[in-house]
């Protein structure tokens, strides 16, 4: 097996570990569900969020990032239709925030393999609906020295910012699972709801902008 190019990895850590705590569609994600959805469901919808993050890692480590910029057609299409996912599911929460009637307490877990899948469906596309993080992942890459050092080191990178991902959104869902933070949830639910909805449909809004402005 090839040497580990441990200054390399040293340097990607340090920058994802920075770029982690940045408020963003998974992180919002999986707080909505912390506070909304059972253990089981969160479990399977972070597990599904972790597959797409590495999908994109692994995408931009294959120079996927070259193809989408030597392709605008492509670059915009991804962009869309990731920024529908986001907008669509922003507007759902918004809409339920606006029906009236009693609060009410978090849903029983989804059923059988069908409800684990959903969960995980739900965090995959979540993750995937920014796919040109690719190019953003690509350039992280490239300034920590990833892309100029072996296979073997590039599979531990994205091993490690999969394990950061799955630290800070794990943290996450044990904060927002407190008795406490859910039960201010409930409390406030509609006006929580409708902010959480707001900022996917601003994160998608913001994504056809910059797409536009290109």
């Amino acid at each position: 097996m090839p040497a580990l190019d441990t200054s390399v990895l040293l340097t990607l850590t340090l920058m994802w570990l920075a770029i982690v705590p940045t408020p963003g569609a998974n992180s919002l994600l999986v707080s909505h569900l912390a506070v909304t959805r059972p253990g089981r469901d969160v479990a399977f919808a972070l597990a599904g969020n972790l597959a797409g993050v590495a999908a994109l890692a692994l995408l931009a480590l294959l120079g996927w990032a070259a193809l989408l910029q030597a392709l605008p057609w492509m670059r915009a299409a991804v962009v869309v239709f990731g920024a529908l996912y986001l907008i669509v599911f922003g507007l759902r929460l918004l809409l339920r925030s606006l029906k009236g009637g009693p609060q009410q307490a978090p849903p029983a877990a989804a059923s059988g393999a069908a409800g684990a899948g959903r969960m995980a469906a739900l965090g995959l596309a979540t993750a995937l609906s920014n796919a040109q993080a690719i190019i953003f992942i690509t350039s992280i890459f490239a300034v920590s020295g990833v892309l100029q050092a072996n296979v073997a080191t590039g599979l531990v990178a994205i091993a490690i910012m999969i394990t950061c991902n799955a630290t800070y959104l794990g943290f996450l869902a044990w904060l927002f699972r407190r008795r406490a933070v859910a039960a201010f949830y409930q409390r406030y639910r509609r006006v929580l709801e409708g902010t959480i909805g707001a900022l996917f449909v601003l994160f998608g809004g913001r994504m056809v902008l910059r797409l536009i402005l290109r």
